[in-house]
């Protein structure tokens, strides 16, 4: 057995060498990232990118693009003179704002005008008459004055005394227009719409109806009277008190004060509708009011002239509404309406002895005057017809009738006068309603279908027939007997629910400071 020339190192030895091996692999890569974290920073502070690029031509050194070169001294001082640099630059910066605060609060302890960039002129004063002399007689030897420019200069000087009085009005448009603006009393007014249509107006078993709830459907007239209030006020030429704030809060409390009593009558119609309904009755009656509001809606557009409901929208907010608001109050008026139609008492049919005895008791609402329909042909004299020509004229419309030709032909035909195109006919007309009382008794006196003789006037000739007379005196019953029903039937709605108000208001319990009517109150 041969001996070994290299012995196999041992298990601790082959240990202790990879541990070295690992520790100098561990320097070598630690001593590389130093180098390239410092590489790094002085590329970062002379504004090079890469290594290999040409640093900053400022300092005119260059780098081997080959090899990590240590920075040599010219470098440092660069380095240095760009710190101070900064440093400078710095202290100029805050010396700049220190600068600029120092000066604002200088400007905030000076008064201030007007005019920022001029300020008004002091006021010519001239001096007392001494003054004036001895200020004079100082510079009389060493500046020579013209005449004429003394007296220019003096002309310009504005005199004070004591007693010195304002302007007074000299009646000028100008001068009345400055006192309009000055005693309008829309100035100082705010808008205060919100919150007084969030006030309580009354409420109805303990429910609250608001000022916004009444006057919601009438927020656009509103704004129009006001609109007109302002522009009055505004006006220099309008006589009398200037309509102010105060008569627009009284004509608005006006409204809630009419409106008010309708608003809890609705109130409290739906309100007992809906207690009587199931919640699956509720919901079908939502869905047709819903139905039905779709047609409501086409109406508004086509009203206010819009496309969709976006600008259906805009143009009810500029009227002081939303079509929220709107959709409520319509399906307000119809429930109510349905539950007057279901809870009122039924109609009973209207007999004749009923209409007859109306017709008795209300003799004068069936008086007639008497009135006639006529006929007219007429020939006016002018400068190319005289009055021969034209009575010639006249008598041959008259020969056409008698042979039978139809009225309207010959008056089209004959006639100048301001019927000649409806052929000469004249509606109803009531004594004492024409201007030639000549004319109008004949007509009044004359038998129906009859042509009267030839009327002369000064500037035209003209011949009439009457077609029909109603004579004075009262209607026969047959002829209104139709009216009469419809007005019976009129009065039988309108006393309809009275019985169903005077029940709802005794039930309800009702708190408003405004006057309610009678059937509001039916125990008054």
């Amino acid at each position: 057995m041969q001996p070994q020339l290299f012995p196999k190192p041992s298990i601790a030895s082959r240990i202790k060498a990879r541990r070295f091996n690992a520790l100098l692999k561990n320097r070598i890569q630690s001593r590389r990232f130093r180098v390239l974290s410092k590489d790094r920073i002085e590329s970062r502070r002379f504004g090079v990118l890469k290594r290999n690029r040409i640093e900053s031509g400022r300092f005119g050194v260059l780098r081997n693009p080959g090899a990590d070169t240590p920075r040599s001294p010219v470098n440092k001082l660069s380095s240095r003179v760009q710190d101070i640099a900064g440093i400078m630059r710095r202290v100029l910066l805050w010396l700049l704002i220190l600068s600029s605060v120092q000066l604002a609060s200088c400007n905030a302890l000076q008064k201030k005008h007007d005019n920022p960039v001029m300020t008004a002129a002091p006021r010519r004063v001239e001096a007392e008459p001494a003054e004036a002399d001895e200020a004079e007689s100082k510079y009389v030897d060493t500046i020579d004055v013209p005449k004429k420019s003394k007296e220019k200069a003096n002309s310009d000087v504005v005199p004070v005394s004591a007693t010195e009085k304002p302007k007074e009005d000299d009646g000028s448009d100008t001068e009345k227009v400055r006192k309009a603006l000055a005693s309008n009393p829309w100035d100082d007014w705010k808008d205060d719409t919100t919150i007084f249509n969030s006030q309580v107006a009354a409420t109805v078993n303990g429910a609250p109806i608001l000022n916004g709830d009444v006057l919601d459907r009438y927020a656009g007239f509103l704004i129009s009277v006001r609109g007109e209030m302002q522009k009055a006020a505004a006006d220099p030429r309008f006589k009398g008190e200037k309509p102010g704030p105060e008569q627009y809060e009284k004509f608005r409390y006006g409204v809630i004060q009419r409106e008010i009593a309708s608003h809890i009558q609705k109130k409290l119609l739906v309100e007992r509708l809906k207690g009587g309904m199931k919640a699956e009755q509720l919901k079908m009656m939502e869905a047709h009011i819903d139905e039905q509001f779709v047609k409501e809606v086409d109406k508004l557009k086509k009203e206010l002239k819009v496309s969709n409901k976006t600008e259906l929208e805009l143009a009810l907010n500029k009227k002081g509404t939303t079509l929220q608001n709107v959709r409520d109050n319509f399906a307000l008026d119809r429930l109510a309406g349905e539950c007057i139609a279901i809870k009122s008492e039924k109609l009973k049919p209207i007999e004749r002895p009923e209409m007859i005895a109306y017709y008795q008791s209300h003799p004068d609402d069936f008086l007639v005057t008497a009135k006639v329909k006529w006929e007219q042909i007429q020939v006016s004299i002018t400068p190319s017809l005289n009055r021969k020509a034209a009575r010639a004229k006249l008598e041959q419309a008259i020969a056409e009738l008698e042979q039978g030709v139809p009225f309207d032909t010959v008056a089209r035909k004959y006639s100048d006068g301001s019927t000649a195109r409806e052929g000469g006919a004249w509606d109803w007309m009531e004594e004492g309603n024409l201007a030639d009382t000549k004319l109008e008794k004949k007509l009044f006196s004359m038998s129906v279908n009859t042509l009267s003789e030839i009327h002369e006037y000064q500037d035209s000739l003209s011949v009439v027939r009457v077609t029909e007379r109603q004579n004075p005196g009262r209607k026969p019953f047959r002829e209104v007997q139709k009216e009469i029903h419809d007005i019976i039937d009129s009065e039988h709605m309108k006393n309809r629910p009275k019985k169903l108000f005077k029940e709802l208001f005794s039930q309800a319990v009702i708190e408003t400071h405004y006057s309610l009517p009678e059937f509001v109150n039916p125990n008054d």
